[in-house]
């Protein structure tokens, strides 16, 4: 069983990267069409546990957000009160200040090296808020044209960062 859960989240995760996936129903659907059974119950649990958020209107992971370009080039947890955001050298403490100034409540502080930042949190459900706030913070406002190749031209304007 603990497989198969490992399996439908892989596909959940394939599904979101490659298409335009705006609701629970949508997810469903798609998953039924690649063979796997699941409720808008089970997929709105999925959702959670993989951490997946909205940006412009559609499900996406974490790292798929970030990784678009911009500072942030990473982001991970480390057990329940670690969240770790790795960025472009010399652009933590900028990422650090601008989450500061976002003032996410989940958040109790952060710690900025050079290319790491360490976010505390309180517990598990603080941290997947803080990561989902965080992700939105710096995904690129048109996140990236969905199918099966990505644009390399695209690049974030939501802040302006040194380059």
């Amino acid at each position: 069983m603990h497989r198969a859960r490992e399996n439908r989240y892989d596909k959940i995760l394939e599904i979101v990267s490659k298409n335009q996936i705006a609701t629970q129903h949508d997810l469903a659907a798609q998953l039924a069409r690649s063979g796997f059974a699941a409720t808008q119950s089970s997929v709105s649990r999925d959702i959670v546990r993989l951490g997946l958020t909205k940006v412009d209107g559609f499900y996406v992971a974490p790292k798929d957000a970030v990784n678009i370009g911009g500072p942030v080039t990473a982001i991970d947890t480390a057990g329940d009160n670690l969240i770790v955001v790795k960025t472009d050298v010399g652009l933590a403490q900028p990422a650090a200040l601008t989450i500061d100034r976002a003032n996410i409540g989940e958040i109790v502080g952060t710690v900025a090296g050079d290319d790491t930042i360490l976010i505390a949190v309180k517990n598990a459900a603080a941290q997947r808020l803080a990561v989902k706030k965080i992700v939105k913070l710096f995904a690129p406002r048109t996140l990236r044209t969905r199918g099966t190749s990505r644009q390399s031209s695209e690049k974030s304007t939501t802040a302006s960062w040194p380059q």
